[in-house]
């Protein structure tokens, strides 16, 4: 793998990271890795076994195909934006979150 993909890569994790609202040691600890080394990958100046990859993957909620390529299955919804957004929600602005979605998609398209 290249400077240049490792640095890509690194860039996408970072992108999904700021999404889900989490410092760098805040994720390092959710894929159970260590921050620094964390920190080394996002900056892409080293790169992970199977194992870290797989972690990262279930951390952030992105393919591994997305992590290492940048390119997503054909039909993949990104849903993390949206997961990002819910999370900072009250339990008051969810059921309203819920209400407005529930009426957008029952609203048919002529």
């Amino acid at each position: 793998m290249t400077k240049q993909e490792r640095v890509a890569m690194g860039h996408r994790l970072r992108q999904q990271r700021t999404l889900l609202g989490l410092t760098r040691e805040e994720f390092a600890e959710l894929a159970d890795i260590s921050a620094g080394y964390y920190g080394q990958i996002e900056v892409g100046t080293s790169q992970m076994s199977i194992d870290t990859l797989i972690k990262l993957s279930r951390s952030s909620r992105l393919s591994m195909e997305y992590i290492l390529l940048g390119e997503r299955e054909p039909g993949e919804a990104d849903l993390t934006t949206i997961d990002a957004l819910l999370a900072r929600c009250s339990p008051r602005e969810l059921r309203l979150a819920e209400k407005v979605l529930q009426l957008f998609l029952l609203r048919g398209d002529p």
